[in-house]
């Protein structure tokens, strides 16, 4: 086994040590053929055209240890049965393989099991149950694969430095997976059309992953990192049009970037940095328009931030933090809404982050928590039976908590609890509710260190009730229109409470 890589330099410093120049150039016209072509050498050239009935083609250059110095293949099929297999060992080789027409496979391997090269592999398909590999290793490699048509299926490993993989199917039951091992590697996968899947792995700093999917039941995977942590600065895009998608990104370390884009019918999005972990300064943003879409984001470390949006039809949206200066915002626009984001661990994790949940129409629900430091959560709900809840630094230790519920319409209950209590801690929290319209109900329960409640309610079945616990505490509640009821219990120093209310009007 060939376990070193060399420099390039070394590599092409080879060339010049090797006798032999072999040629082969064989044409095949009809029926039954078969083309078998071995080189050892060096400036070995092979070019292979086949057309009609049971084609195979093979053509192996180097090995009885190792050589094949600047190496081509080229091998063409047209037509019925056809398969071709291409072999490469060590410096500046290339392999070229086109097929078209019926049940065609392209294999490609180069420096097989190291050492290494300035290799190419291209290969082509179009048409019918199309099936395309690629292994690499070594320096600057590059693997393109096109395939057009029916069951094709594509799979591309590259291991070394500088790679790049680029997968391009277009139709009827496509899957593609790239694997790459190494620094800065980047691949593209573009689907379009019927059952496709992709899936990428990349280990390494400084990886790019790029797929994009058009139609069909479509579903994306990326992994980036792992045994044992290895991705910095990773990037993954997955953008997804139409009909049943699914994409999933992970991550471990930091600097790391997710993006995913969904448009249309059942999609669902998920997100993950950190897993294993170490981290920081990691980005997560899903972005879903229409029919029954869910964007899951998890991270741990410190300095996430995580951006959700969601427009259309039975959205659920969650997030969940641990570490330190998150920030995750989260908007829904449309039918069934669900919200939830959870900075912080029950052990205390999440030191200034801050929470934005934004909804609007239809059975809206949004849920927010914390724990400890400079925590900030604001939750803006327009219509149909809408509910807030926060709770912030879950027993408790302190910072300086901030909840803002507003909700305008239909069905509305806002609760907030800020914590604190004998022992004090909790800190500078503040619970402000506006509520407009219809069965409102607004709870603040607070305890510790210079709390405020402020309600205010306008309009149907309002119910207001403020309960605090120690330290320069104050409420205002003020509600106007049918049946407002205000319960305020206070204890200990500087409390303050001012109630109005206008009753049924």
């Amino acid at each position: 086994m060939k376990t070193v890589i060399l420099s390039l330099a070394a590599l092409v410093s080879t060339t010049v040590m090797v006798a032999q120049s072999n040629a082969s150039d064989v044409s095949q016209t009809g029926d039954d053929n078969l083309a078998d072509v071995t080189q050892v050498g060096a400036t070995n050239s092979s070019v292979t055209l086949q057309e009609g009935m049971g084609n195979t083609a093979t053509a192996i250059q180097g090995s009885d240890a190792f050589a094949s110095t600047s190496g081509v293949v080229q091998q063409t099929q047209i037509g019925n049965k056809n398969s071709a297999t291409a072999q490469h060992e060590e410096v500046l080789n290339e392999i070229y393989q086109v097929q078209i027409g019926d049940g065609n496979t392209a294999s490609a391997t180069q420096n097989l099991a190291f050492f290494g090269g300035g290799n190419l592999a291209n290969q082509s398909q179009e048409g019918n149950g199309n099936g395309a590999v690629i292994s690499q290793e070594g320096i600057l490699n590059t693997a393109f694969q096109v395939q057009v048509g029916d069951a094709n299926s594509a799979s591309s490993t590259q291991e070394g430095t500088f790679n790049v993989s680029d997968i391009n199917q277009n139709g009827t039951f496509n899957s593609a997976i790239i694997t790459q091992i190494g620094d800065g590697n980047s691949s593209r996968q573009t689907q379009l059309g019927d059952a496709n899947v992709a899936t990428g792995e990349q280990w390494g700093p400084d990886n790019v992953l790029i797929q994009d999917q058009d139609g069909g039941g479509n579903a994306a995977v990326s992994i980036q990192g792992s045994s044992s942590f290895e991705s910095r600065g990773g990037e993954v895009q997955q953008i997804q049009i139409g009909e049943e998608n699914s994409a999933f990104a992970n991550h471990e370390e930091d600097n790391n970037t997710i993006l995913q884009g969904q448009a249309g019918d059942a999609n669902s999005a998920s997100a993950d940095q950190n897993l294993g972990s170490f981290g920081g300064d990691n980005l997560a943003i899903q972005v879903q328009l229409g029919n029954g879409n869910v964007a899951t984001a998890s991270q741990n470390g410190s300095t996430n931030i995580s951006d959700q949006l969601q427009s259309g039809d039975e959205n659920v949206a969650s997030v969940t933090q641990s570490g330190t200066d998150n920030v995750a915002v989260q908007t829904q626009i449309g039918i069934g809404n669900n919200a939830e984001a959870l900075q912080g661990g029950f052990f205390f994790t999440s030191r200034g982050g801050s929470i934005n949940q934004t909804q609007s129409g239809e059975e809206n629900n949004a849920f927010a928590r914390h724990e400890e430091d400079n925590n900030t959560i604001v939750q803006n709900q327009t219509g149909i039976g809408n509910s807030a809840s926060a709770t912030q630094n879950i027993l408790t230790f302190g910072g300086e908590n901030v909840t803002d519920q507003f909700q305008f319409g239909n069905g509305n209950v806002a609760e907030a609890s800020q914590e604190g209590g004998d022992g004090l801690s909790g800190e500078s929290n503040l619970v402000l509710h506006f509520q407009f319209g219809d069965e409102n109900l607004a709870i603040s329960d607070q305890n510790g260190v210079g709390n405020t409640s402020d309600i205010f309610q306008v309009g149907t079945s309002n119910v207001a009730s403020d309960i605090q616990n120690g330290v320069n505490n104050n409420t205002f509640v003020t509600q106007f229109g049918e049946l407002n009821t205000s319960t305020i219990l206070q204890n200990g120093t500087n409390n303050s409470a001012v109630v109005t209310q206008n009753g049924g009007q």
